[in-house]
């Protein structure tokens, strides 16, 4: 099946009342059952990576791959860098390259940026990319994280952190960013974070966060745009499932299935040390981080709409 455009697939989900799960391939092995998870389920997919990592994995390499699979694939995929963060020189560097090695969608995150400084940058990233013939999404409001960068957030989640308000996406200035930037999509925080094995997440992941889904309402009559969650996994599955209703039309999962792959290698290596292949380490972190997607597929009710 040939690539298909990413605005193409997020029209079809609002349509259709569910929300395209975007899937990210840690390596090389990923891209194998992020494909056969989507087959299986008969799901459309957006596959997605950061622009550092398309750069580490070599990008030539790594996106001609990711495109021979998405071509082969049974179901309609399209390829998306993820949180091309503008927090240095080398961001603009990032999204070219990506575009000359055949991505799809960038997403462009100035949301560490002053207001009027992730405007003007996100303004210019969308002219190039609807240049190029591409999909651009913009990111208006934090996501908390473990990501350099993010404005030093070092404290720990406890179970009852709640997102501030102040740093949640506005209704209003949403409608107002995307109007004068020009973006297809935008990527919106409304009461999602994440955490990592490095704050000793140990699973089953907590589902603690709550979305706030009245300001996700607010922000669905005042623009247009698609609306994308980024930092699902500790999202509470009603929440996730409502969200879907209210507006989200694209869900990108990733620190879950991070914590269920090492987990698994750990075990792995210590129940059996003469292991040395690369294969027969992973293959069972593998299967579980594979029925992880399957489980998010049907949770995004994407599951027989390719």
């Amino acid at each position: 099946m040939p690539l298909v455009s990413e605005n193409s697939l997020l029209e079809n989900a609002e349509k259709g009342k569910y929300a395209v799960p975007g899937l990210f391939p840690f390596d090389m092995d990923f891209i194998k059952i992020i494909i056969e998870a989507a087959e299986e389920e008969r799901s459309p997919l957006i596959i997605i990576q950061g622009p550092e990592f398309i750069e580490d994995f070599g990008a030539p390499v790594f996106s001609s791959a990711l495109l021979t699979a998405a071509k082969n694939a049974k179901v309609p995929v399209c390829l998306s860098v993820d949180h091309a963060f503008m927090i240095d020189e080398k961001t603009f560097d990032y999204v070219i390259m990506c575009i000359h090695n055949g991505w799809k969608s960038i997403m462009i995150d100035g949301s560490l940026l002053s207001y009027e400084e992730n405007v003007s940058k996100t303004k210019e990233i969308t002219r190039i990319c609807h240049a190029a013939g591409i999909a651009c999404c913009g990111a208006l409001g934090e996501v908390r994280r473990f990501f350099p960068g993010v404005r030093n957030f070092k404290e720990s989640f406890k179970e009852g952190f709640v997102i501030p308000d102040e740093v949640m996406t506005d209704p209003q200035q949403a409608k107002k960013f995307v109007e004068e930037t020009g973006v297809d999509s935008l990527a919106i925080s409304i009461g999602q974070y994440v955490r990592s094995l490095w704050e000793e997440e140990k699973l089953p992941v907590k589902r603690t966060a709550r979305l706030d889904l009245d300001r996700l309402k607010a922000i669905r009559k005042a623009t247009s745009a698609h609306l994308i969650l980024h930092g699902s996994s500790h999202v509470n599955n009603e929440d996730l499932q409502k969200s879907i209703e209210f507006g989200i039309c694209e869900i990108k999962v990733a620190s879950e299935y991070g914590v269920i792959w090492a987990t698994a290698v750990r075990d792995v290596l210590i129940k059996d040390k003469n292991l040395m292949f690369p294969i027969d380490i992973q293959k069972p972190a593998l299967e579980k981080v594979k029925e992880s997607m399957i489980g998010y597929m049907r949770t995004f009710n994407s599951s027989e709409k390719a």
